[in-house]
């Protein structure tokens, strides 16, 4: 009898798993493509007050000088609709298109990577600046740099690094699971990514990334997620599974 239930049982987890496998789909959202237009992206320029809000562009800058950050990049994805009720999130990547290296010779380095925008600042595309998020209302630190009232401290994934070597007119990517599970699971409101120079080398250097204006959709940021549906629904779906094994048995 022992025997048969742990047979059993590893039958209900082979079936749950080959279900997961068969059943598992990928939602990619890229401004334009496939009727999805929940993206929204600027970049933000430290300069004198009031500031310039770069909304409307094709490209975003990234750039730091003796290692304070000049300017940054925010990028978000609506996910409204866009996954079935109670659906699990396997993985999430963010994808950015490179088109170019700004002032980076001999041994210049790099490092890029997303932060999750707190939860609180619900930037707006057409209003942010390097000192305002929306309307009239501030970041906490310009540049959306207060790693308590604007962004998280840590990125999201490993950095990135860029060197005068580092290719060019491609796509670079960075694993952002957490977050997404997190803003789909509504324990924390979607208000994208920070993307910023971690840190260089020390003198001036910066990369130029397209924006969701980009006239090319190929070129245009874009987010993938891999999930399956309802993990309910796949467990029952192996259990009659394995009953239709043992009927036929």
């Amino acid at each position: 009898m022992k025997w048969r239930v742990i047979v059993a049982f590893m039958g209900v987890m082979v079936g749950f798993l080959f279900c997961s496998a068969v059943l598992a789909d990928i939602v990619v959202l890229k401004q334009g493509v496939s009727g999805y237009y929940g993206a929204a992206d600027t970049y933000i320029e430290e300069e004198d007050w009031p500031g310039t809000n770069h909304g409307n562009l094709w490209y975003m800058h990234l750039y730091m000088q003796h290692h304070d950050p000049e300017q940054s990049a925010l990028v978000k994805f609506d996910l409204t609709d866009q996954l079935p009720p109670n659906a699990e999130i396997q993985s999430a990547t963010l994808s950015l298109w490179v088109y170019q290296l700004v002032d980076m010779t001999g041994n210049d380095w790099l490092d890029v990577a997303p932060y999750r925008v707190r939860h609180y600042k619900d930037w707006a595309e057409y209003d942010a600046t390097w000192h305002i998020f929306k309307g009239s209302s501030l970041w906490a630190t310009p540049g959306c740099e207060s790693t308590t009232g604007d962004r998280f401290a840590n990125p999201d994934d490993d950095p990135i690094r860029f060197t005068k070597d580092s290719g060019v007119n491609r796509y670079y990517h960075w694993d952002v699971t957490s977050s997404v599970q997190d803003w789909y699971a509504g324990t924390q409101n979607n208000n994208g990514w920070l993307i910023r120079i971690v840190e260089h080398d020390g003198g001036s250097e910066g990369i130029s990334l397209n924006a969701k204006e980009s006239d090319v959709p190929d070129y245009r940021p874009y987010l993938t997620i891999t999930y399956i549906p309802d993990p309910a629904t796949i467990c029952l779906l192996g259990l009659g599974a394995l009953a239709l094994v043992r009927k036929r048995r």
